[in-house]
């Protein structure tokens, strides 16, 4: 009678692996270890950058990534580094879009504001800015004269918007480059990260499986068993 095989217990080490997966929530109350800290260096920012947020940003991605030695924590660093650059780079964004949109509407202003006669070009052209710069700025008489003029040209804001976009974009294209190859190094240290633990924990729970099935599946005979079994049979 063939033996039963039973099914196999549940291990709950494999389901739940705290140091050998990435968290996807950061425990507010991690911090650092100070002697880790002190090995991790300055961190490289530019002047007007908080500091406290960058300390802040690697302290929820330690929590989150839960670093066990410290080559997890090198890689972290670079990790939040490389962060902080697609961060800094996102700001660079909304500022370079913001001149944009000065530049779009001093140019559209140029064509609809009425040339008076006896105005010289360098007035004219101081008028646009001051006129540009207060609808930027959310000055209520400079915006209510900018739409006027829009809707008396057949323009929008998004007409603005649009032509900001095409002022800026050979800026906004390397920004946009340099975004993407950050968040590229970012996913690839990522992955080293898990693999350096994924390989550890794989070869636990490979010979964690091969004890169980050993425990409870009869082992199939070897070629040798067969052979010697054969030979005793023709003996016979």
């Amino acid at each position: 009678m063939p033996r039963k095989i039973p099914s196999k217990p549940s291990r709950p080490e494999a389901e739940a692996k705290p140091t050998t997966a990435i968290q996807t929530v950061a425990d507010p109350s991690y911090a650092v270890p100070e002697q880790v800290r002190a090995l991790l260096g300055p961190s490289w920012l530019i002047e007007g950058e908080d500091p406290n947020l960058y300390e802040n940003l690697l302290e929820r991605v330690g929590a989150a990534v839960q670093p066990t030695d410290i080559i997890d924590w090198l890689l972290l660093k670079d990790v939040v580094a490389i962060t902080w650059e697609i961060q800094r780079s996102r700001r660079q964004r909304e500022t370079v879009v913001r001149m944009g949109r000065l530049k779009a509407i001093e140019q559209i202003l140029d064509q609809t504001i009425p040339v008076a006669e006896g105005s010289g070009r360098v007035k004219r052209s101081q008028d646009i800015n001051y006129l540009a710069s207060e609808w930027l700025n959310g000055e209520s008489t400079g915006t209510k004269r900018v739409l006027a003029l829009l809707k008396g040209a057949g323009f929008t804001l998004g007409d603005v918007a649009a032509h900001a976009l095409t002022v800026k974009t050979k800026e906004l294209g390397v920004i946009d480059d340099r975004a993407q190859r950050h968040e590229a190094r970012r996913d690839a240290m990522l992955q080293q990260i898990e693999r350096r633990r994924d390989g550890f924990a794989m070869r636990v729970r490979r010979a964690s499986e091969e004890a169980v099935d050993a425990e409870f599946v009869e082992a199939p005979p070897t070629v040798a068993a067969l052979t010697a079994k054969s030979v005793d049979d023709g003996q016979a």
